[in-house]
């Protein structure tokens, strides 16, 4: 127990992880307040002129006294796609760079 502390101890705080996690950890919690902004504020209220009755929020179909939210599952497809679509970006990006710096260093190995 005591050498799985001692690695636990060294990768957290002896490689400077922990501020890696928790920079992570924090560009993380705002990327999902983007996104939801995103999708809730500006894309899904587009659909309002085409829901009789109200908002997308409110879009739900009757089903034996209670109601199916599709207005919600919709937001939560639309916020979905769109962290998706931000990795997929970003990721691209990163292909791209490692792309160039192999490039440049010819004599290194592939990945």
């Amino acid at each position: 127990m005591s050498r799985w502390w001692k690695e636990f101890k060294e990768f957290f705080f002896s490689k400077g992880n922990a501020l890696s996690l928790a920079i992570a950890l924090v560009v993380g919690q705002q990327f999902t307040k983007i996104v939801d902004s995103l999708s809730r504020d500006l894309l899904l209220p587009l659909l309002n002129p085409f829901i009789p009755h109200g908002s997308y929020k409110d879009l739900a179909i009757p089903y034996f006294g209670g109601a199916i939210e599709v207005g919600k599952l919709l937001d939560t497809l639309v916020e979905g796609m769109l962290v998706a679509w931000a990795l997929f970006v970003i990721l691209q990006a990163v292909k791209r760079v490692e792309r160039i710096a192999n490039n440049q260093n010819p004599g290194s190995p592939e990945t």
